[in-house]
């Protein structure tokens, strides 16, 4: 009996049948990019080996004097996701800005040619846990930025504009929101959800800097400080209280300004990767003002429940802010790169923007209407390149029965790459993002897609957009490329 798949083999091949090619799953691919200061330092060493072991097949390259020294070789590759191994002396807001230019710029289109992340930490201990961490089915939300409660199991909110009353959700038992009366110095509760509850998302905004975040524009409240990698809650009656957990978690610095800057090894986004156990963080490492990028990262990613990893949901929010500043046909706008940086106030105007905008009020626009189109150009070009992820790209963090659920690539019997989404109660209307394994050359209009869909306005080598998607819970949608043919190693 087991020579009968030989012999079925053989009839076929004797009948001048066509044998069907067999289904396959593409693999991603990963690089590893690491500093000499790393490389030369074994408990640094240690990290890089750590994302070898944990992504078999990567290749570790190092630079010396700036990343861009490994561009050549990244181009080549083309991998579907590189971690930038640093000590913390060498992160921060330059950083970001050199890698947010770097991985657009692999190849001759302007946008993200590989899904990154920083991996660093306030010492080689926290960083090792970045490159370690395993994947986060979230379940369980605390929410200082308002989004969407409904889209865990169960999420608590506190904002800096309301005190006196807390929202809470849980699936199943409660049917709507509910407003809670809580302490208008939320502090404990704070507090009880990360170290009682163990949330394993967290999203903030109101005033931070490197050292602080604090909650409270409607009054006094708590702050959220650190100090050698450790996190301390301040209430309102000025006493600290220890404020670390061990609950892997993922952090979104939604609206706050600095918290994302590693100016120094001891800061906020360190200390949260230390002490309060975050395995991915997103943050400004500037000021923010217009919030494209974060406020963007936090709808795709919680709107679309499970749809998106939070790497994914960073990346598509950046390529959408790419795409609209070409859109926008001023030239000059894509070849804008930060080379100062203010304490506060970044308003990136080019001379090209510049004379359009003086342009656009001769041809007799109101001032408030040429203020606000000269808000929306300045501001995308703001965002674009300042905010930064940490953790490892790969890592499979996404918000656990959501409103889709994205099963594994695979190439048909025709060698069709074939991507499929499943739609879940809950699921909206809207824009679909889809990532492919790695980076591919197609027809993109030979591009098959189910009809709720529509048609893809973004077609790219490594991501599709669907921007008016009309899903139904219940239904399986495919994305169908024939032809596709993979880009690099």
């Amino acid at each position: 009996m087991r020579h009968a798949p030989l012999l079925a083999l053989t009839a076929l091949a004797l009948a001048g049948c066509a044998v069907p090619r067999p289904v396959e799953t593409p693999k991603d691919t990963y690089a590893i990019v690491a500093s000499k200061a790393v490389m030369d330092d074994p408990a640094w060493a240690a990290v890089a080996e750590a994302l070898a072991q944990k992504h078999p097949g990567a290749e570790t390259l190092v630079w010396e004097h700036t990343p861009e020294e490994a561009k050549a070789r990244l181009a080549e590759l083309q991998p579907s996701f590189t971690a930038f191994v640093v000590k913390p002396t060498q992160a921060g807001v330059s950083l970001t800005i050199c890698l947010s230019n770097l991985c657009r710029a692999l190849d001759d289109d302007p946008y993200a040619d590989t899904f990154w992340g920083v991996v660093t930490g306030y010492d080689a201990e926290s960083a090792l846990a970045l490159a370690k961490a395993g994947p986060i089915a979230i379940e369980r939300a605390l929410d200082c930025a308002g989004c969407d409660l409904t889209a865990f199991r169960k999420a608590w909110r506190y904002t800096e504009d309301h005190r006196g009353t807390m929202n809470v959700w849980e699936r199943g038992v409660t049917d709507k929101v509910l407003d809670v009366p809580c302490d208008t110095d939320n502090t404990q509760g704070v507090l009880e959800r990360l170290q009682k509850d163990r949330v394993q998302f967290m999203s903030t905004s109101g005033h931070a800097t490197q050292r602080d975040w604090q909650m409270g524009y409607s009054g006094p409240n708590m702050a959220m400080v650190h100090q050698d990698g450790r996190l301390f809650s301040i209430d309102t009656k000025k006493q600290r209280h220890p404020a670390g957990s061990d609950e892997p978690k993922v952090y979104f610095g939604t609206g706050n300004c600095l918290i994302g800057d590693v100016d120094k090894p001891d800061c906020m986004a360190l200390s949260w990767i230390k002490d309060g156990a975050a395995r991915q963080f997103m943050g400004y490492t500037i000021t923010t003002w217009f919030g494209a990028q974060g406020w963007g990262t936090q709808g795709l990613f919680v709107d679309a429940a499970g749809l998106a990893t939070a790497n994914e949901a960073f990346h598509f929010t950046n390529t959408a802010i790419v795409e609209t500043i070409r859109a926008y046909g001023i030239p000059d706008m894509m070849d804008f790169r930060f080379k100062e940086i203010k304490s506060t106030g970044n308003f990136p105007v080019t001379p090209g923007l510049q004379a359009w905008a003086t342009g656009l009020a001769a041809s007799g626009k109101g001032k408030a209407e040429v203020q606000k189109a000269l808000q929306d150009r300045v501001g995308h070009l703001h965002d674009r390149d300042v905010v930064c992820f940490y953790g490892d790209p790969a890592l499979d963090a996404r918000i656990a029965d959501g409103r889709w659920r994205v099963l594994p690539p695979r190439l048909d019997a025709d060698g069709a790459l074939v991507l499929t989404l499943e739609a879940r109660p809950g699921v909206r209307p809207g824009a679909v993002w889809v990532r492919l394994p790695g980076s591919w050359a197609y027809d993109p209009a030979a591009a098959e897609a189910s009809d709720a869909l529509g048609t893809p306005d973004l077609a790219l080598d490594n991501m599709i957009r669907f921007p008016a998607a009309k899903p139904a819970a219940g239904e399986t949608y495919t994305v169908r490329l024939p032809g596709a043919a993979r880009k690099g190693r």
